[in-house]
């Protein structure tokens, strides 16, 4: 599967697991923090090395946050079928759909429909 074949499946994929009201509010937090993290580990590669750590600590944070995150929710993210498989759909979410679905009015329809 193509990387654009891979976001719209996750397109469809993302509404189902992220319901829960907790879930949603870590992910309005965590998201931005790993797209930083990229910023700051480019900044840390380029400027200074100890920018990368904090990095790559911002990065940690925010796959640990939306991994806990997502146990909050019933519907369990689709299972990865290996590390590719892991990457490739993590950044689909991090820096495409997460944002589509937030800009889009998604996020917050789900926010008000959660119980």
């Amino acid at each position: 599967m193509g990387f654009p074949e891979l976001v719209a499946w996750a397109w469809r994929e993302t509404p189902p697991v992220h319901k829960n009201a907790t879930n949603l509010v870590i992910h309005l937090f965590a998201v931005p923090l790993f797209v930083m993290g990229h910023a700051w580990l480019v900044a840390g590669i380029v400027f200074d090395p100890w920018l990368a750590l904090v990095a790559l600590a911002c990065i940690v944070v925010s796959l640990l946050l939306q991994r806990f995150g997502h146990s909050l929710e019933q519907t369990a993210v689709p299972p990865f079928t290996g590390p590719r498989d892991f990457l490739r759909r993590l950044y689909a979410e991090q820096f495409c759909n997460y944002w589509r679905f937030l800009f889009s009015g998604r996020w917050y329809a789900s926010l008000k429909a959660a119980p």
